[in-house]
């Protein structure tokens, strides 16, 4: 068992770090007071490869002003390339589930850049694939779980003419006011759920080998012609293969979801150290002698659209101001060639001879939730 610990706490709780199916923490909280109600707060920020990392890239999701994030527009693969944001062969989506404003869709695709050697923008598949989701979403009264909403848009994404090729990892959540949220993970995307100063879960990327995550595909048929007479079939996972957790969130939670250009240059310790960071220095999360790090009166107020801003910081809430800061440590990480990051040493420890040092420079997607009890009158405090 290893315990990943803000700089600051020594009371930060250990965790497993080993994936499980459909792990819920329910039964740490039957002791607890019963979740009235979450509200659910998200940003997006990204950086393609090879671009510079901008203020505006951070998309702060208001469900009030629109309904959705990452649906694209236009018939042609041109005119909805246009309305892409700045993440290159990443995608990803944000979604009300249906018309009411218990539920929300969320997730991230990460292009497979291996279809650019066979004239395909893996691009395509990765935003179509988002948008398609972000479309099931509102249309659905109830989306049960982001497994089979990755099925309903891989389906789509087949069904596309203008997809003929491609593929992409994926990692997708549907979270819940009544404080739980479901994660499905297919590939080397992933996700990081933290709890006052501590990583309360983390996914594991699945991979057929050293850099080859699971993936789903879109092969043309003149491929798989072709592999039948060559042999090396071409890699096609199943929305079914991903693996799936269920997590409750509590107050002043923080989820990230994001793709391998974050993991493979930030490990969860230096995540959850930015996290940290930034909540205690906008006093959302603070330090104290007997509990450790809790969360401040102040986290409410903080997650509402205007409440952080001034003349440097563009972001105008919390989960914005987080957003960016992981996507921009990770680009700040992905170029420098002195800073060993997680994929530097998984090539050092699978390939000595190499001598790869380094980040691994690529494109970066992030997604930040915080959750917030909404408190009502009678409502109990959690422990």
């Amino acid at each position: 068992m290893q315990a990943y610990r803000a700089a600051l706490s020594q009371n930060a709780p250990k965790f497993l770090a080993k994936p499980r199916s459909f792990h819920s923490s329910a039964h740490r909280a039957a002791t607890q007071s019963a979740i009235p109600h979450i509200s659910l707060h998200i940003a997006a920020s990204s950086s393609g490869k090879g671009r510079k990392f901008l203020n505006q890239n951070t998309l702060e999701f208001d469900p009030s002003e629109k309904v959705e994030q990452g649906v694209q527009k236009g018939r042609s693969i041109a005119e909805r390339k246009r309305g892409r944001p700045d993440s290159g062969q990443d995608a990803f989506f944000i979604a009300k589930v249906g018309e009411e404003d218990e539920q929300l869709a969320f997730g991230i695709a990460d292009g497979v850049g291996g279809w650019t050697s066979s004239g395909v923008d893996p691009a395509d598949f990765a935003h179509g694939l988002c948008s398609y989701m972000a479309v099931s979403a509102l249309r659905a009264e109830h989306v049960d779980t982001p497994r089979n909403l990755l099925q309903k848009g891989y389906n789509d994404v087949h069904q596309d003419r203008s997809i003929p090729a491609g593929g992409s990892t994926a990692c997708i959540a549907i979270a819940s006011t009544k404080g739980f949220v479901q994660i499905a993970n297919l590939g080397d995307s992933g996700f990081l759920h933290l709890r006052r100063g501590a990583v309360h879960d983390l996914s594991s990327p699945q991979l057929h080998s050293f850099n080859t995550p699971y993936q789903l595909s879109v092969i043309p048929q003149h491929l798989i012609v072709q592999s039948a007479i060559f042999g090396g079939a071409p890699l096609s996972d199943q929305p079914s293969h991903a693996d799936q957790f269920k997590q409750q969130l509590q107050h002043g939670d923080v989820l990230v979801l994001a793709s391998d250009g974050v993991w493979d240059n930030l490990n969860a310790q230096d995540v959850l150290d930015i996290v940290c960071r930034e909540m205690q220095k906008y006093g959302a999360w603070t330090e104290t002698i007997s509990e450790g790090i809790v969360v401040s009166e102040e986290a409410a107020t903080l997650v509402k659209p205007g409440s952080v801003g001034g003349k440097h910081i563009a972001s105008r809430t919390l989960q914005g101001v987080l957003a960016g800061a992981i996507a921009g440590e990770a680009k700040i990480a992905s170029m420098n060639n002195k800073r060993d990051g997680p994929f530097a040493k998984e090539v050092q420890r699978y390939f000595p001879n190499e001598n790869w040092h380094g980040g691994k420079v690529d494109d970066i997607s992030v997604l930040v939730l915080i959750s917030i009890q909404e408190q009502n009158p009678g409502d109990t405090e959690l422990d």
